[in-house]
């Protein structure tokens, strides 16, 4: 008969010691992990931009990639699954590695320009002089310079502080203008500012100013 040394014995009960508390802790640990997975919900398919989305962009299956995202981590208003999202009008500037909101995107009745034009404003275009050429979704103030006989007090006034950029154009030269610096603009206001803008349109020289992000969203 074999028999096994006294250290022999205690080596074999420690190894078999050392096996059960390793299953415990990773039977707990599996558990643990299980309970978080479940408090943090099921996975939905949030929608990432690409590369950057301007501003009146059609959101086509190319320009978003699909991140799969806990419930309860999702941003507010994330759009979830591609469907949501292809076909639909882009209504604020989205960047390249951000969510796509339900903010982000026109609802999918509205096409074109008008997807981005919200209840209670108005797209208008206008034509502006020594201009620099802004991208969609930009914030600029636009300014009019009178003259003395423009039946106006003489001087440049901000007629639309802070107003976003739809989309500008360079037809505005074979417009009537015969200034080859015109630029065409279409921006975002509201009735008062579109009807001041009408006024200058006809009787002042428009140009633009650029203004930060920051500075836009407190006007």
């Amino acid at each position: 008969m074999l028999h096994r040394s006294p250290r022999a014995l205690a080596l074999r009960a420690g190894a078999v010691l050392v096996t059960v508390v390793t299953a415990v802790v990773v039977a707990s640990d599996l558990a643990a992990l299980h309970r978080r997975a479940g408090d943090l919900g099921v996975e939905r398919d949030a929608l990432v931009a690409r590369h950057d989305l301007a501003v009146g962009d059609l959101v086509g299956a190319d320009d978003v990639t699909v991140r799969p995202v806990h419930t309860s981590q999702l941003p507010a208003g994330a759009v979830v699954g591609r469907e949501a999202a292809t076909g639909r009008v882009v209504a604020v500037p989205v960047l390249r590695g951000n969510y796509l909101t339900d903010r982000s995107l026109a609802s999918r009745r509205r096409t074109g320009l008008d997807g981005v034009v919200p209840v209670g404003m108005r797209a208008m275009r206008v034509t502006v002089t020594d201009a620099l050429h802004p991208r969609a979704g930009a914030a600029v103030d636009i300014l009019a310079s009178y003259d003395v006989g423009a039946g106006s007090d003489a001087g440049t006034f901000v007629v639309a502080a802070g107003v976003t950029v739809l989309s500008s154009d360079v037809r505005a030269a074979n417009g009537g203008t015969g200034r080859d610096d015109a630029l065409g603009v279409t921006v975002l206001v509201d009735p008062d500012q579109a009807e001041r803008l009408a006024d200058a349109q006809v009787n002042a020289v428009l140009t633009l100013t650029l203004v930060p992000p920051e500075e836009a969203a407190r006007r």
